[in-house]
């Protein structure tokens, strides 16, 4: 079970960002392009970016007590309708408090899970800049609030993979503890993970030992079955998305370019894991060395312990499975301020869940490697 005094470290939740991360930060002459909150004829505040238009959706954000989330127009959230943790880092520090979480990594919410917005922009100047200016957010306000709960990670110009680079060592001394990146490239019409176009970042990521996250749907594409498929369809195959990525990295040959690279695959689950290990070892065996290109040399089941983790919110089948998860390749999340968590309570649902989990491996899914892997001092 898991022990009362764990410090718990969630490696997927969101921040919603405020209306000025942008207009604090850019020039005024982008003003008027760059991401900022308008509202509309019916009262309800969006984002607008050059010429498109973002809500804040109900299913991002947690409401105040008092507000009827159903019945909010079109689904869309005001900032004075949300839970303050949404947008501000103090009260997202009591929001944890009453959660029992005690740090956070968090993706980006108008951005997209990679940061991915900017990459169709119009003015990639533009792009570039409202991409340092979320970086500069996150390291010098949000994270900066406490830095030894909040855990900086960093959105990419991925539009240039020299861009990329150079902004990683911009912010390396800035402290960020890891980098975004989307699941499958190839989905938003840049080189897949199977070419070497990627390799400047690989090695500037090992160089700096930082672990590569990628969230369900950082490709914008969410699996689902048909366009008549109601949106409950999409949410049970969370998982899918998580499937590609960890087939894709598998059999990429990137662990073997780079052996001290590590991958996360978030809020995609891990009770999956035992078939696609089985399915990548069948593949190895069929397709490996020796008959036909696999894309890897080493065994999956060697690539996938030594590089690979899996996260969870809730996951039973996981924990019933951690034979062969492994202990040490699993990680949890809270997804605050998410639908998929379950806040107030996911302290509590994670100890139900662990309850039949030795407190050594408990503790190791709660905090433990989660610490390791993102490198973050916890007071014992």
């Amino acid at each position: 079970m898991l022990p009362s005094d764990t410090r718990l470290i969630s490696v997927d939740d969101h921040v919603i960002e405020h209306g000025r991360v942008w207009l604090d930060r850019l020039p005024q002459r982008y003003h008027d392009r760059c991401p900022r909150i308008i509202e509309l004829d019916n009262g309800r505040e969006v984002w607008k970016y050059e010429d498109e238009i973002v809500p804040n959706s109900v299913g991002v954000v947690r409401t105040l007590p008092e507000v009827d989330r159903d019945a909010l127009p079109d689904g869309m959230a005001r900032y004075d309708e949300m839970r303050p943790g949404c947008y501000d880092p103090v009260a997202r520090l009591q929001d944890m408090d009453i959660d029992g979480v005690w740090a956070t990594l968090c993706f980006p919410n108008f951005t997209r899970f990679s940061g991915h917005r900017f990459l169709f922009g119009k003015d990639r100047e533009l792009g570039l800049l409202c991409t340092q200016a979320y970086n500069d957010f996150i390291t010098e306000e949000w994270c900066a609030t406490d830095p030894s709960r909040m855990i900086p990670m960093a959105i990419l110009p991925l539009w240039d993979v020299d861009l990329a680079v150079a902004e990683m060592h911009r912010l390396a001394p800035k402290g960020i503890k890891a980098v975004a990146f989307s699941e499958n490239p190839a989905v938003l019409g840049l080189p897949s993970v199977h070419t070497d176009h990627w390799d400047p970042l690989w090695a500037a990521v090992q160089e700096q030992d930082l672990p590569v996250c990628m969230h369900i749907g950082s490709s914008s594409q969410l699996m689902t079955s048909s366009k008549e498929a109601p949106p409950s369809i999409t949410v049970a195959l969370f998982g899918t998305n998580s499937m590609v990525a960890f087939a894709d990295w598998i059999f990429s040959g990137i662990f073997e370019r780079f052996p001290r690279l590590r991958a996360v695959l978030s809020e995609g689950g891990a009770g999956w894991i035992p078939y696609m290990l089985e399915r990548a070892e069948k593949s190895w065996i069929i397709h490996g060395p020796g008959r036909d290109k696999s894309g890897c040399t080493p065994h999956p089941r060697e690539i996938y312990k030594q590089h690979l983790f899996a996260c969870m919110v809730t996951d039973a089948f996981a924990v019933e499975s951690l034979d062969f998860i492994g202990v040490d390749n699993l990680m949890w999340e809270s997804d605050f301020p998410h639908n998929d968590g379950m806040f107030p309570d996911s302290r509590k649902v994670l100890e139900k869940t662990l309850a039949d989990v030795p407190d050594a491996d408990a503790v190791k899914i709660g905090r433990d490697n989660a610490a390791r892997v993102f490198k973050i001092d916890v007071p014992r």
